[in-house]
């Protein structure tokens, strides 16, 4: 049988220490089922697992969404027609601000996802430099084993 890594049995626990915390007498009546595990390879699925771990360890997280959305809207044309379209409506988060916001023992922490090719833009390191210049924590993760590598530097501070 293969070994799980590290990372996977610290998810998992954490999952189910939380449970017991939560939902005390349904632990004791052995009602627990492990955690769904996300898929880590993707962002959504990195960004996810982080969020739960954080917030099962007694962190705070929250995922920030810096996009834009696309909105029903009524438009007249030339003719006097009203037509509903999609506009687009930019988001109001500032450039370069991070995936996830988490508090960690007390510190500001800013993680940035990234898979694959993927790579930091410009405005991304200069939000990097400000959360620094500030005291903050702003770190770029592409892998489950590099998001415990800095939880465990935190915890350690």
């Amino acid at each position: 049988m293969k070994q799980q890594p590290e990372w996977k049995l610290r998810y998992c626990e954490a999952h189910k220490i939380n449970h017991a915390r939560k939902y005390p007498q349904a632990h004791k009546d052995g009602f627990y089922s492990p955690p769904t595990m996300p898929k880590y390879k993707t962002a959504n699925g990195l960004t996810k697992l982080i969020c739960n771990f954080l917030l099962w360890s007694g962190s705070h997280a929250t995922r920030i969404a810096s996009s834009g959305r696309i909105v029903d809207a009524v438009e007249r044309q030339p003719s006097g027609t009203m037509l509903t379209v999609k506009k687009y409506i930019p988001g109001t988060t500032r450039k370069g601000t991070s995936d996830i916001k988490a508090i960690i023992k007390g510190r500001a922490v800013d993680i940035e996802i990234k898979i694959g090719n993927d790579r930091a833009s410009e405005f991304q390191i200069r939000e990097q430099q400000l959360v620094r210049n500030a005291g903050g924590i702003y770190e770029f993760i592409k892998t489950p084993e590099q998001f415990f590598e800095l939880y465990d530097r935190i915890l350690s501070l």
